[in-house]
């Protein structure tokens, strides 16, 4: 019988600026928060960063705000096991 492969989805987390002591336990901050924010392309990743089902008419002054503030968009893939 054939075993189920995993699912794989490149896309994209919105990840917070780190404090000195924060960059070293990066990998784990990142993992605890990219989840959430994770999405197929980068606008989508934006969306859930900061807007739970619903997207206001200033959405780019919001994301221009948490960009200046250090948050950044880095690639991201989500492995899916059978």
């Amino acid at each position: 019988m054939k075993e189920a492969a995993a699912i794989v989805i490149d896309g994209f987390v919105i990840v917070p600026p780190l404090s000195p002591w924060d960059k070293q336990n990066a990998d784990r901050i990142w993992a605890y928060l990219g989840p959430s924010s994770f999405g197929r392309t980068e606008a989508e990743a934006w969306r859930r960063h900061h807007f739970r089902g619903q997207t206001p008419h200033d959405f780019s002054q919001h994301t221009t705000h948490w960009f200046e503030r250090g948050y950044r968009v880095k690639r991201a893939r989500m492995e899916i096991l059978p």
